[in-house]
């Protein structure tokens, strides 16, 4: 038993020694003494707070890629900072650490032992195809809630009953906070997607483009694709955020026409009231004999003249 939780770690050890043989050294801001060493060893700022910029230090070209995944049910915005050189690839994770990258080892370890030769540039190819594929993940994921709010929006404009009501105004609020969390998720993708443009062009530039054959350009026309379908979503959401604004404007005007009509109705019989309220000593009309009774016909037809001229304009629909 003791063997088989040793396994596990064993292997996992062995593929991260066989690895950083061929040229990888995976670095995570955790531990912090490895990370300060490496830095030491090459001169280089492997830090988050170096800034989004990449350039060549040294020996080395520091890449950063910012990225929204989903790992663990959550999405997650992460930063990756790959120091790509001639015989050493160095990625450094804050924090978390990437199921993608471990997919990458996994598949750069059974090159290996295929007996395939690996160098920098064609593990750096395999880890930015691997972030690119996780980026899709979180994508297509992103873009099966927002259907599921396009049926919220829907609802609250009136498209279908919900348990006989319509949404409100707190459902509407609510829904609109969602899209707001999304899109800002969403324009963290399209983002995400230009560094990892960035680092392509980087990597043609180290590798030649004979050195990694067709595949590269075809990962740049992935990766920009994919920018393009995160714009879709990002413009699908913006047009999800305008009907529920349009629709809440609708619901506040119906509200307004709601009190000037109820204003116009019943401000006549209200100065009827006022006036007598102002002269109950002396009324000569009640001593009419139907006085009092053309008082209150008049009273109605003076609330009914309104509502019928509302109607007429059609304020009411």
């Amino acid at each position: 038993m003791n063997e088989d939780r040793i396994n596990p770690h064993a292997a996992g050890g062995l593929m991260a020694a066989r690895l950083a043989q061929a040229g990888w050294q995976r670095l995570n801001t955790q531990h912090a003494e490895p990370l300060a060493a490496a830095q030491r060893m090459h001169g280089l700022d492997l830090s988050s707070a170096r800034g989004r910029a990449a350039m060549e230090e040294g020996d080395f070209i520091v890449i950063p890629v910012e990225l929204v995944i989903c790992q663990d049910g959550e999405f997650r915005e992460t930063v990756v900072i790959f120091a790509l050189g001639k015989d050493r690839l160095i990625s450094v994770e804050q924090g978390l650490q990437l199921q993608a990258l471990d997919r990458a080892s996994k598949q750069l370890f059974a090159s290996l032992a295929d007996s395939c030769a690996l160098d920098p540039c064609a593990m750096m190819f395999c880890m930015l195809e691997a972030l690119n594929d996780a980026a899709h993940a979180s994508l297509r994921d992103i873009a099966t809630r927002l259907d599921e709010r396009s049926d919220a929006v829907a609802a609250a404009s009136g498209g279908f009953d919900t348990a006989k009501r319509q949404a409100g105004v707190a459902d509407i609020a609510g829904t609109a906070m969602a899209l707001g969390e999304a899109e800002e998720l969403v324009a963290k993708a399209v983002e995400g997607q230009l560094m990892l443009a960035r680092a392509g062009r980087w990597l043609r530039r180290a590798a030649g483009d004979a050195r990694l054959g067709p595949r590269l350009p075809v990962l740049l026309s992935d990766i920009h694709s994919l920018r393009r379908y995160a714009r879709f979503q990002h413009d699908k959401i913006r047009n999800l955020q305008q009907s529920l604004m349009t629709t809440l404007d609708i619901k506040q005007n119906q509200v307004i026409k709601v009190f000037t009509v109820v204003t116009a109705v019943f401000t006549p019989p209200t100065l009827v009231a006022a006036f007598y309220g102002q002269n109950f000593a002396y009324m000569p009309e009640l001593a009419l004999p139907w006085g009092e009774w053309m008082v209150m016909g008049l009273t109605g037809l003076f609330a009914l003249m309104p509502l019928a001229y509302i109607k007429r304009k059609g304020w009411m629909r």
